[in-house]
């Protein structure tokens, strides 16, 4: 969460646009949520219980669409 709160502290006017984001944990996932960003990468899950495996489905999946 005070990944969020310091994004928007140091960049009041922060629009997402496109930005990929990603959050490990429950607090920060809701933290983002909440914030209204788009969360596209969600760690711990049973498929990716690390950000680094979170990371690596999410590539995977971009290469597979190209």
């Amino acid at each position: 969460p005070s990944g969020v709160k310091s994004l928007f502290d140091n960049m009041p006017r922060f629009k997402q646009n496109g930005t990929i984001i990603g959050a490990f944990g429950s607090n920060t996932i809701k933290a983002v949520e909440q914030a209204g960003l788009e969360l596209v990468i969600k760690a711990p899950e049973p498929k990716a219980p690390s950000m680094v495996a979170a990371l690596e489905q999410y590539l995977l999946t971009i290469i597979k669409k190209k």
